[in-house]
């Protein structure tokens, strides 16, 4: 059984996840009723979006988990077939599903929503104050709240179960040509999992400003790319390659020149 926290969650449930007692009893009999393959099986999904709305005075943030449009696979992901009711037994989210981690928040709600052309379904994160028994230096979702409101942690990442699927219909593609490439439209579903996670967009530029505020491990939790180390030259060894590089007449004359030019008669 793979580590986690055993004062959030109770037990390894189906998948290998880690959930409440309740919550592996129902998920069980869920997936009895459905077929044995590998298109109803858990499967994660991340969404770059960003944050749709930040609340610093809740400590909270709303944000797109999921959009109806081609995921990875090909499948599209009808909002209105979220089937939340496992995941509400225990609405943790945690760090890039790292479930030997203490949890950064709790999802409030999850809703469907429509941005324009946009549809999809929306969460409401909390990320809870510290409390005054926490002993440790760091309080996990002070660090995760102050990377989302920095724009450092702005993915999101589910994972759910297909209920319910068809490919698109002649009709459909008929109707809609771009379905020509789709390969399932999941109509139902169930939310398993929810986390935030870490989406590069210019990973050096990431890497330098997250190292400044990340300690090490949570660095190496998100996945980031290790800034490369630059070693330290000591005098000694830039005058060894001075001297391979210069001839003693070539190393004068430019000691010559940086003389006159620093006295102003170059």
């Amino acid at each position: 059984m793979p580590n986690f926290m055993k004062s959030h969650f109770e037990t390894e449930g189906p998948f290998g996840l880690p959930m409440k007692d309740a919550q592996a009893k129902g998920l069980e009999l869920r997936l009895r009723e459905l077929p044995r393959d590998d298109v109803h099986t858990l499967r994660r999904c991340s969404f770059e979006r960003g944050v749709s709305e930040l609340q610093p005075g809740e400590r909270a943030d709303v944000s797109w988990i999921t959009e109806e449009s081609p995921d990875r696979l090909g499948d599209i992901v009808v909002a209105s077939g979220m089937d939340d009711s496992h995941y509400q037994l225990n609405p943790i989210v945690t760090l890039n599903h790292a479930y030997d981690q203490p949890p950064i928040g709790r999802s409030l709600w999850r809703r469907k929503a429509r941005d324009g052309a946009l549809h999809g379904v929306k969460a409401k994160t909390h990320y809870p104050p510290r409390p005054q028994g926490w002993t440790l230096s760091e309080w996990p979702p002070d660090l995760a709240f102050e990377l989302v409101k920095a724009g450092l942690l702005r993915g999101k990442s589910i994972g759910f179960i297909p209920l319910k699927l068809h490919a698109p219909t002649a009709e459909e593609i008929q109707r809609n040509p771009l379905l020509a490439s789709v390969r399932y439209i999941i109509e139902e579903w169930l939310l398993a999992e929810y986390a935030c996670c870490y989406l590069p967009m210019q990973p050096n530029a990431v890497v330098e400003t997250v190292s400044k505020a990340v300690p090490p491990a949570w660095a190496e939790l998100l996945g980031l790319p290790k800034a490369p180390s630059v070693a330290f030259t000591s005098l000694s060894a830039v005058q060894a390659a001075a001297k391979r590089l210069l001839t003693p007449e070539q190393l004068d004359a430019a000691c010559e020149r940086a003389w006159r030019k620093a006295r102003g008669r170059v």
